[in-house]
């Protein structure tokens, strides 16, 4: 059943070289997936799937075909791999390649589909493919977080909580096994009274005005146990929030030898389970890797099967075609020798022929080389005579400018004149 919440937080990567397929795919795909980036052949699929990785946008998925311009599907996925080992990686093709296969197995392509493409099949394989590497990442988010849990149990601390009051709600066992008392003698009882006298009134009420300010308290706590040996707790004791309501917690460490030991013995007790886990984790990893390696081959043995019945046919007809060519090579060798004479005296006519008019040409090379060089000459000159032109038409236009200015200033002296 398609999960669209979870399809809904993916990105993939769609390379496809065939424009209406790749828009037709693509319709549905942005129906369904949070992004999807497309692309025409392999070699921009490899530089989209370098951009996003360069800019830290993760790529969910990538769901590509294989035979492409440029660069081909495997040839893509190889570059991937160079960048990002786990991206899950779905092919299509119109045909079963047991070589392309074999290939995409080793690269660690996830599926392949035939085309024509069942979109429902596509997007359930992009499902199934997505939430296996998506519950492998929340694995490892959950053990990152349980190896946190792990680390604060390594350091053997002792933990208890209390209210505003100083009432006790919360104490561990390793504080339990410092004051050898159970935790019903410990709880709602008073932080105060568990401090051992020789820490003074002051003390302890400086204490509580720092960590009712909201701020942090460090320290070392002297206790009493039960059967009156005092011991230290290194003690950090800050204020938290729990179910709403305001409390503090103490986490601390024992100064004692013997609870060092014991710090010590749970530290290496609890690192060995954690590499066991990961050891566990690790052999089921493989395993499942195994099973699956193992149904890719399964399928492949069947495909290839196919395969090489399909090459027989092939075959027996190539034999069937190769046999009715050797009948006809006869009369048609006979036909292309008397082709062969005529095109070769064809051939000699058309030098010749060639060979003239590679004469003529240079000919007329030579003429258009003096005939462009007469044109140059005669261009030149045209120029330079109307530079003069210019030169000249200037001229006159400057006397003129002196005539009437001479005409103006003789009627200014005698208005009575005119001169025509």
């Amino acid at each position: 059943m398609i999960n669209v919440e979870f399809l809904k937080k993916l990105t993939i990567l769609y390379v496809e070289d065939e424009d209406v397929a790749r828009e037709k795919l693509a319709k549905t795909l942005n129906r369904l997936f949070k992004k999807v980036y497309l692309a025409p052949n392999g070699l921009e699929g490899y530089i989209q799937f370098q951009k996003l990785h360069l800019a830290k946008t993760p790529v969910d998925l990538v769901l590509s075909d294989i035979n492409m311009p440029k660069m081909s599907g495997i040839e893509m996925l190889a570059q991937i791999r160079e960048l990002d080992k786990e991206v899950p990686f779905i092919f299509t093709t119109a045909r079963s390649e047991s070589e392309n296969l074999l290939k995409a197995i080793e690269l660690k392509a996830n599926h392949y589909i035939l085309k024509p493409i069942d979109m429902e099949d596509v997007v359930l394989k992009s499902q199934e493919v997505c939430q296996k590497k998506y519950y492998e990442r929340m694995l490892l988010l959950k053990n990152q977080e349980l190896e946190q849990y792990l680390k604060a149990l390594d350091n053997v601390a002792v933990v208890l909580k209390f209210d505003e009051e100083g009432n006790i709600t919360f104490i561990n066992s390793s504080f339990l096994e410092s004051f050898d008392k159970n935790e019903d003698e410990i709880l709602n009882t008073s932080f105060r009274e568990l401090i051992h006298t020789d820490i003074s009134k002051e003390v302890i009420d400086s204490l509580f005005e720092i960590i009712n300010k909201n701020k942090i308290w460090e320290g070392d706590l002297k206790y009493l146990s039960s059967d009156n040996n005092p011991f230290y707790v290194n003690s950090t004791i800050f204020e938290i929030e729990e179910n709403n309501k305001k409390l503090f917690i103490n986490i601390g460490f024992v100064s004692t030898k013997e609870n060092l030991e014991k710090r010590e013995f749970k530290k290496k007790v609890l690192k060995n389970i954690q590499e066991q886990n990961q050891k566990i984790l690790i052999y089921k990893k493989e395993v499942e890797e195994l099973r699956l390696k193992i149904s890719k081959y399964e399928n492949i043995i069947v495909l290839l099967k196919e395969e090489i019945e399909n090459e027989k046919k092939k075959n027996q007809t190539r034999l069937n075609q190769l046999k009715h060519l050797e009948t006809e090579k006869l009369t048609f060798d006979e036909k292309q020798e008397h082709i062969l004479k005529a095109k070769n005296k064809q051939f000699e006519d058309y030098r010749i022929m060639l060979a003239k008019v590679k004469k003529e040409k240079e000919a007329l090379l030579e003429k258009t080389h003096v005939l462009e060089k007469e044109l140059l000459e005669r261009k030149l000159d045209i120029e330079r005579k109307e530079e003069m032109l210019e030169l000249k038409r200037k001229r006159i236009e400057d006397l003129n400018d002196v005539v009437k200015y001479r005409e103006i200033q003789l009627k200014k002296l005698d208005p009575s004149i005119i001169l025509n």
